[in-house]
């Protein structure tokens, strides 16, 4: 089959397609015949040696796919070949088949497209998870960074569902604006101005109750004095590709809680595979999406595509942080 082949780390735009064996099936897993695989920052990373969870040269990049069962092993008895899905896959989706644990694999939908159900495992499951820490949110703020990304348009959509006010912190025009389309009730130009002044302003000088950030860098200091006293900071990554250090008088003289939310821990990713302690939880949680996706509640739009020859230019989109919204390559 074809795949795109790290053979040695260093840069994505060394990446290139090759042929490579077809994986064998195991006891517990699914066959996919993938159509899409998703692109994110962190497939940089992967390739490049640097991220948190470590690989072994050779192997071929990339966590999230949709397409179509072709095989099931022994002990699936819940799918059946033609079942359409999406999956978490710990790596292994930028190639023409995958093979996953059942675990982390979720029915899609006969409404909803398989170009836009690859968007929604990652960005909407570390979204619900996230805001379902930070408690009930019917009637409070949540101010959401990076929202012109697929995670920041995941967690406005979530959180709007959730019954919060959001407020939209985007870098350019056109990344509020499909903040905005997507729920949010304001947005802020966090390159044009004063972002702790904008958002008391939106806020009667109170705050956000919740902070939604997977940016990091520069723009975690001033987000602490956007929150509101008792309020919660969400920190969910370092898209800026700076770790922030966070001032921690600040958050004693307001009360304010911070709170890593590492959601590869549910999907088997962390130092021990848990994802089938946690299997049963995140599986309703994703029913629960794709409802609420086939129902139209939550607006899945379909990424920017990019052919599967495309590999580098679709990852450099995303690290130049171009793309509005998801990106993922076609792979059939």
């Amino acid at each position: 089959m074809r795949a795109v082949l790290c053979d040695r780390f260093g840069s994505y735009q060394d990446l290139v397609l090759s042929e490579v064996p077809s994986p064998a099936l195991a006891e517990g897993s699914v066959r996919i015949a993938v159509h899409f695989a998703s692109v994110s920052y962190a497939i940089s990373l992967m390739v490049a040696g640097t991220y948190q969870r470590k690989m072994t040269p050779p192997f071929v990049p990339g966590t999230e796919v949709s397409g179509v069962v072709t095989e099931c092993g022994p002990g699936v008895n819940d799918l059946k070949v033609g079942d359409r899905v999406a999956a978490i896959v710990d790596c292994g989706a930028f190639a023409e088949e995958v093979v996953i644990d059942r675990a982390t694999v979720y029915p899609v939908p006969q409404a909803v497209p398989l170009e836009q159900a690859v968007a929604l495992p990652l960005s909407f499951g570390t979204a619900t998870t996230a805001l379902k820490r930070a408690g009930e949110l019917a009637n409070k703020t949540v101010l959401v960074t990076g929202a012109g990304g697929a995670l920041g348009q995941a967690a406005v959509q979530v959180a709007s569902l959730l019954g919060a006010r959001v407020i939209a912190m985007a870098s350019s025009a056109e990344k509020l604006g499909a903040a905005l389309q997507v729920g949010a009730s304001e947005g802020i130009d966090y390159s044009t101005g004063d972002v702790v002044k904008k958002v008391k302003a939106l806020t009667e000088g109170r705050g956000a109750d919740v902070v939604f950030d997977p940016v990091g860098g520069e723009v975690f200091a001033s987000l602490i004095r956007t929150t509101a006293v008792e309020g919660t900071i969400l920190s969910l990554g370092f898209a800026s590709g700076e770790i922030p250090a966070a001032p921690v008088n600040l958050l004693l003289v307001k009360n304010i809680g911070l709170l890593g939310v590492n959601f590869s821990e549910y999907v088997g990713w962390g130092k021990e595979d848990r994802r089938h302690q946690f299997s049963d939880e995140i599986q309703s949680m994703m029913r629960w999406l794709f409802l609420f996706a086939a129902e139209g509640k939550v607006r899945l739009t379909t990424p920017e595509l990019f052919r599967f020859e495309q590999v580098t230019e679709a990852i450099d989109q995303v690290v130049q942080r171009r793309a509005v919204g998801k990106v993922a390559l076609r792979i059939r």
